[in-house]
């Protein structure tokens, strides 16, 4: 009966979202449908002393061949530390000190013993994350990727990206650092590569936590009174006062707390221009159903409840949904590679034919995965139709 309710209100509301287009002001890119790979680069494993694979130029270059016109430079990490303007030592974005200070309403409690567990957790959490993880290299880091991208293709578009947010109850404290971060971008990358090729910024952190950790206020159509809600405000706002686009691509379950703040975000406000949710089927096989859940949720142009209703009743947000398409080498050549194959075949199914007229984002991990044979030869093929 849910499927039934669902694919109802899919054809109820199709034609409505053919007409919708992001809400950003930049008019060249806002009818067009997005598609993105998602390519990662520097540090990861929260240590500086671990990198991701770096990508030659003839990796740039056979990507470009296979008709990847559209990438998003993105991070497995999120900083610990930035050099605030006029200063010359590191700050830690989060200290012990911040997180002992976290009261029962900052994380919508009354009970005591949470706020402690979730305290407890977070101190944990931050030891682990080296405290040299300057979020100035990462600019750097996209930086010198975007340059090398636009000399293999001149025409190619880049998304850069707000790092992870390690701490989410304190993200109100990563709105100075990511906007430091997003000006030190903007004045490091070549004027004509910034007008021509850079389209917007992603959002890295995958998902609105309210679970112990935080707030959602449906009342408050702006910010959910959600302290992550309220980083991504901040910071897409700065990106749209450019005129540049955003994204963001949670991980999605069909479920209140993980569905919910996320249809929330993406029906009612216009923080992001597209949202691209993740089925996660290729990594587990228990989400099969998430492949036709967001394919609904792509044709209505809305992130649906159980009853196949908008989140937060009539969408407000100008906002695009659409699915991410999920790949892994590591999947495809090991023990339960035939599993894999088929599980990633009900993407091919579910969203190939979609592609150029819904939006959609590419991710098939790090370099070594993504250069891999079998993986290569699937995106190819995918692309093919756009070429």
């Amino acid at each position: 009966m849910k499927k039934l309710t669902k694919l109802v209100s899919v054809m109820l509301m199709t034609s409505i979202a053919a007409s919708v287009l992001p809400s950003c002001g930049n008019l060249s890119a806002a009818p067009k449908a997005i598609k993105p790979l998602l390519i990662y680069v520097g540090y990861r494993n929260n240590s500086t002393a671990s990198k991701y694979v770096e990508y030659s130029d003839e990796d740039l270059q056979k990507l470009c061949d296979i008709g990847v016109t559209e990438v998003c430079i993105n991070f497995g990490n999120a900083p610990a530390a930035y050099i605030p303007d006029g200063e010359t030592e590191p700050k830690q974005i989060v200290t012990e000190d911040d997180i002992n200070n976290i009261t029962l309403e900052m994380i919508g409690t009354t009970s005591s013993e949470t706020l402690k567990t979730v305290k407890s957790d977070y101190i944990k959490k931050i030891k682990g994350l080296d405290k040299k993880l300057l979020i100035e290299d990462y600019a750097d880091f996209a930086i010198e990727l975007a340059e090398r991208l636009v000399k293999i293709n001149p025409d190619i578009e880049i998304w850069y990206t707000f790092p992870d947010i390690f701490i989410a109850s304190l993200a109100e404290l990563y709105i100075e650092p990511f906007l430091h971060y997003y000006d030190r971008l903007k004045s490091g990358t070549d004027p004509k590569i910034w007008k021509k090729n850079i389209k917007g910024m992603y959002w890295a952190r995958e998902d609105v936590p309210v679970v112990m950790y935080d707030n959602l206020n449906t009342e408050n159509l702006v910010d959910f009174d959600n302290a992550t809600v309220k980083a991504m405000k901040a910071c897409t706002d700065a990106a749209h006062e450019d005129g540049k686009l955003t994204f963001w691509c949670p991980y999605f379950r069909d479920n209140d707390n993980v569905a919910r703040p996320i249809g929330y975000v993406a029906n009612q406000t216009d923080i992001f221009d597209y949202v691209i949710l993740q089925p996660g089927y290729m990594f587990d096989e228990s989400l099969k159903e998430n492949i036709d859940i967001i394919k609904n949720a792509t044709i209505s142009n809305a992130v649906l409840d159980d009853d196949g209703n908008p989140y937060g009743g009539e969408k407000k947000s100008n906002t695009m949904i659409g699915p991410e398409i999920e790949m892994q080498a590591e999947n495809f050549n090991g023990a339960g590679s035939k599993a894999a194959k088929e599980r990633y075949q009900a993407y091919v199914d579910a969203y190939k034919d979609m592609l150029g007229e819904y939006s959609m984002a590419f991710y098939c991990g790090s370099r070594p995965s993504q250069m891999d044979d079998t993986v290569i030869d699937f995106l190819s093929d995918f692309l093919s139709e756009s070429k």
